[in-house]
């Protein structure tokens, strides 16, 4: 295993983010692909209200996978998965400080206590980033019951929402639980041997530009980001095939080519042209987010295992010529 990768999934939670599109829930899959490889046991977490890791993971996924619930599904051996549901973890939290299950359902289905909710929608990610927190905390058999957490954190400017709620939440709070319960979060964010933010970006304008926004802000929390992962970059032409292409005589009439040398050439300058511009995004993408890990275009879809091992197979080959993360 590489330093690189050895240094992402020595940490409790890794989050996955950037804008959305870029292909954040694949790498999510593929950097829970690779920490299964190495003996890690993860578990994979949504916090959408749509569930499509499990599909990524394994053939067959669990009829239930999705449904509401407190503890990380099984997929496959040492890969778990759970989608976060506030309205679960809120009635979970609410037992473990009041202790009568039946009292916590009457208060979290009162009409008005659910307007005060509707009115006040950072609890969701206040919630859910405590169930992340509760999760690192939980032990078995003397060690920790989920060793690594990696999430599909939302586009960016609601991961970026998500990732202040501790901090506001705190100048908000004087004291009580609530509060050491949050500062409890908020250090598990602020940890850099514990939590990793990894961004995303695709190499185009506005994911180059949202990823810059995104680490200047979390650097701002005082959260630890990683190295950028530039995905789906399409690789430069090899040079000898261009000579090639671009010598071809065009096709005689009374022997066609099957593709016209004209087209085969329109489409290497295109591919030439296309890489070109990629690869002045990559540059600033280092110039202004630092490193960068750079992830080949694909051809085969990315919707199941089969397309989920590719991605991880490219991503343990970025890592691999890439350092310890401090």
């Amino acid at each position: 295993m590489s330093p690189g990768l050895r240094s992402i999934l020595r940490r409790r939670l890794v989050l996955i983010g950037g804008k959305g599109g870029t292909g954040k829930t694949s790498l999510t899959a593929a950097l829970a692909w690779l920490a299964r490889e190495g003996g890690r046991r993860v578990v994979v977490a949504e916090l959408s209200h749509e569930t499509v890791l499990p599909r990524l993971l394994c053939e067959t996924p669990p009829a239930d996978a999705g449904a509401p619930r407190r503890q990380p599904q099984k997929l496959a051996p040492g890969m778990y998965h759970l989608r976060i549901s506030p309205t679960e973890q809120l009635e979970e939290y609410l037992e473990t400080q009041i202790r009568v299950r039946a009292l916590v359902r009457v208060i979290t289905r009162n009409a008005g206590f659910r307007r005060l909710l509707d009115a006040a929608p950072g609890w969701r990610d206040l919630i859910a980033l405590g169930k992340l927190w509760h999760l690192t905390t939980l032990h078995d058999s003397g060690g920790p019951a989920w060793p690594l957490l990696i999430v599909d954190a939302p586009a960016t400017g609601h991961g970026l929402s998500l990732l202040s709620v501790p901090g506001a939440a705190l100048d908000a709070i004087r004291g009580g639980p609530l509060r050491r319960h949050t500062a409890q979060v908020q250090s598990l964010l602020t940890d850099p041997a514990r939590t990793l933010v990894l961004p995303v970006a695709l190499a185009e304008e506005l994911p180059v530009r949202e990823v810059a926004e995104l680490r200047a802000r979390v650097d701002e929390l005082g959260i630890r980001t990683g190295p950028t992962l530039a995905n789906a970059l399409e690789p430069p032409l090899d040079p000898a095939v261009e000579a090639a292409i671009a010598g071809l005589e065009p096709a005689h009439r009374d022997a066609p080519a099957l593709v016209e040398p004209r087209a085969l050439r329109e489409l290497a300058s295109r591919q030439g042209a296309r890489a070109r511009l990629q690869a002045g995004f990559v540059e600033r993408l280092v110039e202004d987010s630092g490193p960068v890990l750079s992830l080949p275009y694909l051809v085969d879809s990315i919707d199941g295992p089969q397309g989920t091992a590719a991605l991880a197979d490219a991503l343990r080959g970025a890592l691999a010529g890439h350092g310890e993360i401090p």
